[in-house]
């Protein structure tokens, strides 16, 4: 029998020659839940410094919604989310830059790739010069402001572009340590050009599916020879050199005009050795150097760390030396903390200490030339000078003061705790931190890391120490072979915290699998488990602490002591049984939690086990249900007979998953109303399903998203009103009718 897609009613014939008359029976399948999705989050811009994602509305039904990404925003906004957003919502800015005859200057063309669904889009070129702007699919924006390049998109032209000329020279004077003899950081040397990329802001508005996210993502290229990154350019011939070491691959771009005086394998050298050492946070997955060709340039700085791990030194500079340009930017690569006017001393202190350090580790420096690189700190005018104030500066005592009391607090803190704890624990505490850091906060680092090996009266001592070398005019003095000895002889503890791979899983009804961490997608209800990686490459045991914190309160901590040489994997869970957005951070790493609604799946199919049965028998009823959505899906399914629940079933399905609920239905019990008398009555049972394998019969209770002008989730927010799934189990006429004389 055949199913009746309009759920009419239907007639057979049975062993009896008189036919039957029995009345319709409905058996509904209904997605009872009232689905709501939650936008995460106000549209916004993000900051590099503390590294945060932007936000980006989601469009629900035909709603608009907006996005936007400010000019430092991460390079790509999108991130990979493992399919949740594809390519097709991603809106695509492509810079493009060559050379040009004009010197100083190097053309840029910025290409827009544009999903159907944008409605609108702004880009704001804060790169371009004076120089006209040519456009093609953008028009000047009517509330540009006179010194504002902003323009917005046509609406028609498929990919829009502007093309313009950008300043390619940045000047500084610098003096101290690292400073050279000329002014320039970028330069359009004519042959070549080492330069920043373009800098862009964009907004936009989209339509779409609430499980449809737009972001925006940034490419930058080189039209013809050359190499770009996240933050810098080089355009020019070259060569490339690659080596992945530690979790990190290193990016060696080495031009045609350069003359590298130290070889790329030891400039490897020293990134991985002092990747290795410097167990202070997560590292970046990839590092960008460039050598810096000197022939007919006269840069301002031996070297120069930009964005996150994007860096530039001099080609004339030896790797491995108590004052190595090379490991001094990468360690600037390892500081994720933004520092205030106190703090920002530790800076380039750390960077020049540990570049001098790692030397003397390694045996490319012996102590002589290790102590002469750290006396240079108890010169004036530097040594008089208060690191915490920088007002009293003259030249660069955050190199050389610096860098001797970041050694005097290194030595303390390894004597103290018996090399449980070092500056690098103080490191990484500071790039712990949610907002700047002030010299307060260098302090409690200090007297913490202190704590973990001393007693509190020592931890206070040695922060006291601390304070009078950074609040004071006072400085410290360089230490001889036996006190290193003491204090270095074994190297330290060295305790070092990652995510783990498939790390970041959500767990639950719905699923129990990896997910990807850009951010990171659940429905509530769902758990966060986390696996974290902790690892002592130091010489002695060493004390670890880990901290899981939302939206800067701490939910869970753990914390132990690991052997020399020693592993071992702490694991968190949290639970996020509310929609929003939360801040997550876990050994270093900043994750965003998106936390929506469970999507509605859908009916595929519905079938019975038998197509007759008597009056109080069951029937078996069994729904295909699937989830096509990029988000969990969940509803209760409630099965109905004549418009009355008798069963009910949960529907929990993962992303792309299928699945069956069944429950027994029982039709015309012996008594009821309406029912067969005696129960001798039988029923011819049809199943009504969709009317193709892509869609179900449905229908929606209620003003909502999908039919009219709007609605609400039983907590007010916008959403899905009932949706209903019609599964019809029809007979052929009539309700149980009582057979009749001469049926």
């Amino acid at each position: 029998m055949s199913p009746s897609p309009g759920g009419g009613s239907m007639t057979r014939s049975g062993s009896d020659p008189a036919v039957r008359s029995v009345a319709a029976l409905l058996v509904a399948l209904l997605l009872v839940a009232a689905l709501g999705v939650a936008a995460p989050g106000a549209a916004g811009s993000a900051a590099v410094d503390d590294r945060s994602a932007p936000s980006d509305a989601v469009a629900l039904g035909g709603t608009e919604f907006h996005g936007s990404v400010g000019p430092d925003s991460p390079e790509d906004a999108a991130g990979d989310d493992a399919g949740q957003v594809d390519d097709s919502d991603r809106i695509r800015l492509r810079n493009e830059l060559s050379m040009t005859d004009e010197p100083g200057t190097v053309a840029v063309r910025t290409r827009a790739a544009i999903p159907d669904r944008v409605t609108e889009l702004r880009v704001t070129l804060l790169s371009a010069n004076d120089a006209a702007v040519e456009a093609d699919g953008f028009e000047r924006a009517d509330d540009a402001g006179p010194d504002e390049s902003a323009w917005v998109w046509d609406g028609e032209t498929a990919t829009p572009s502007l093309t313009y000329a950008m300043d390619a020279n940045d000047t500084v004077e610098e003096a101290g340590p690292l400073g050279a003899r000329g002014s320039y950081r970028f330069v359009d040397a004519g042959e070549w050009a080492l330069v920043r990329t373009p800098r862009t802001s964009a907004s936009w508005s989209y339509t779409g599916q609430y499980d449809g996210q737009v972001r925006l993502t940034r490419e930058n290229a080189v039209d013809g020879e050359g190499v770009a990154s996240q933050a810098m350019a080089f355009l020019g011939p070259y060569e490339e050199h690659v080596r992945e070491a530690g979790g990190q691959r290193y990016r060696l771009i080495v031009p045609a005009a350069a003359d590298l005086e130290a070889t790329p394998d030891e400039v490897f050298g020293v990134f991985e050795s002092a990747s290795t050492a410097l167990q202070v946070g997560a590292r970046d997955e990839a590092v960008f150097a460039v050598a810096a060709p000197t022939d007919g340039v006269e840069w301002g700085v031996r070297g120069l760390q930009v964005a996150d791990a994007d860096l530039w030194v001099r080609d004339v500079e030896p790797a491995g030396t108590a004052a190595d340009v090379w490991t001094h930017e990468y360690v600037h690569t390892r500081q994720a903390y933004r520092a205030d006017a106190s703090g920002r001393w530790i800076t380039e202190a750390s960077a020049t200490y540990y570049a001098a350090l790692f030397a003397l580790d390694r045996g490319d420096a012996d102590f002589d030339e290790f102590e002469r690189t750290l006396a240079r700190g108890e010169r004036d005018p530097d040594a008089s000078a208060v690191l915490a104030d920088p007002g009293t500066w003259e030249r660069n005592p955050d190199y050389t003061k610096g860098a001797l009391v970041a050694g005097e607090i290194d030595r303390r803190l390894r004597v103290a705790t018996d090399g449980s704890a070092s500056l690098a624990t103080v490191v990484r505490d500071l790039n712990a931190a949610d907002g700047p850091i002030t010299n307060g906060d260098v302090l409690d680092a200090v007297e913490a890391a202190a704590a973990e090996g001393a007693d509190a009266e020592t931890a206070a001592a040695i922060r006291a120490e601390a304070e009078r070398l950074t609040t004071t005019r006072e400085t410290a003095e360089t230490w001889d072979r036996e006190a290193h000895a003491e204090a270095f002889g074994e190297t330290p503890a060295q305790v070092g915290y990652a995510l783990a791979d498939d790390g970041v899983r959500a767990t639950g009804e719905y699923r129990d699998r990896p997910v990807a961490s850009d951010p990171v997608e659940l429905v509530a209800g769902e758990r966060l488990a986390l696996a974290v990686d902790v690892t002592n490459t130091g010489g002695v045991a060493g004390e670890y602490d880990l901290a899981l914190t939302v939206d800067g309160e701490v939910v869970d901590s753990q914390n132990g002591s690991l052997d020399a040489g020693a592993a071992t994997t702490e694991r968190f869970e949290r639970a996020f049984p509310d929609p929003g957005e939360y801040a997550v951070r876990i050994a270093g790493e900043r994750l965003t939690v998106a936390v929506s609604e469970p999507a509605p799946p859908s009916v595929r199919a519905v079938s019975a086990d038998a197509d007759r049965v008597a009056a109080g028998e069951s029937v078996r009823v069994t729904a295909t249900v699937a989830n096509d959505a990029g988000l969990p899906a969940g509803a209760d399914v409630e099965f109905r007979v004549d418009g009355e629940t008798v069963a009910t079933a949960p529907v929990r399905l993962d992303a792309g998953a299928e699945g069956t609920v069944a429950r027994n239905v029982t039709l015309g019990e012996s008594g009821e109303s309406g029912g067969i008398a005696g129960g001798d009555g039988e029923a011819t049972v049809s199943v009504v399903g969709p009317e193709d394998e892509a869609s179900t019969t449905v229908t929606v209770d209620g003003e909502g998203p999908l039919g009219g002008e709007g609605g609400a989730t039983d907590d007010g927010a916008p959403g899905f009103g009932p949706v209903v799934a019609l599964v019809a189990l029809l007979s052929a006429a009539g309700l149980f009718g009582r057979r009749g004389p001469g049926s």
